[in-house]
């Protein structure tokens, strides 16, 4: 994935070299992504990328003709999952799959340079998640004299996740017209996603979300 995004970093240079200016007008907006999610952190093994989405709004206000800022909200599908577990007995292969899946309402606030005023830009800045929806979906599948027998079963986890997350957001972004916009964000959660247990006093595992996401804007 790191190499995606380098990729569309490099793509979004290019670009830049023949940028015409760009509007200096507050915009607001719509936006989707899509994004490869999972997890970072001393208890995290064997994790594995999920694909995942984003939808929501925007509003772009620009400070100078080089500086912006842009809040958003957003409802994303993120998570990860293990990497598939296949064991060999004789003639028969089992393979588990382990699916963690977290939607949240997400509040990033960009902070966006435009090197030369131009369409191209640089962002940072916080995002906050609150999380709606948590699940887990374990499945077993049996392989065994030209047959397959799978077993799943998803479970409710949210009240295993804690409600608020929050970390920070990196990116690049170029404004196609002074209507549609592209860019590829890195997010680093810095807050652990579950609750700590035993009334609080056991502390929850170090396991953190982080993504890669690419998207494209609409702004009126």
């Amino acid at each position: 994935m790191k190499k995606i995004f380098f990729i569309a970093a490099a793509m979004l240079g290019v670009v830049s070299l023949s940028a015409q200016e760009k509007t200096t007008s507050s915009q607001f907006g719509v936006k989707s992504t899509v994004n490869m999610s999972s997890f970072n952190g001393d208890d995290v093994k064997d994790n594995d990328y999920k694909v995942g989405f984003s939808a929501g709004v925007y509003g772009h206000f620009p400070i100078t003709d080089q500086f912006a800022v842009q809040p958003e909200v957003n409802f994303t599908r993120i998570g990860g999952k293990f990497k598939d577990d296949v064991t060999e007995v004789g003639n028969t292969t089992i393979k588990d799959k382990n699916k963690t899946t977290l939607d949240y309402i997400q509040v990033p606030i960009m902070f966006k340079y435009y090197p030369g005023a131009s369409r191209f830009n640089i962002e940072a800045g916080p995002q906050f998640g609150y999380n709606v929806y948590a699940s887990n979906k374990q499945e077993t599948s049996v392989y065994a004299n030209g047959t397959v027998n799978t077993i799943s079963g998803k479970t409710d986890i949210k009240d295993s996740v804690k409600d608020f997350d929050f970390g920070v957001n990196f990116g690049l972004g170029y404004n196609v017209t002074d209507n549609i916009n592209v860019g590829a964000r890195y997010y680093m959660g810095l807050t652990k996603v579950g609750e700590n247990t035993d009334n609080g006093t056991t502390a929850a595992n170090d396991i953190k979300n982080h993504s890669f996401s690419l998207g494209v804007g609409y702004s009126f």
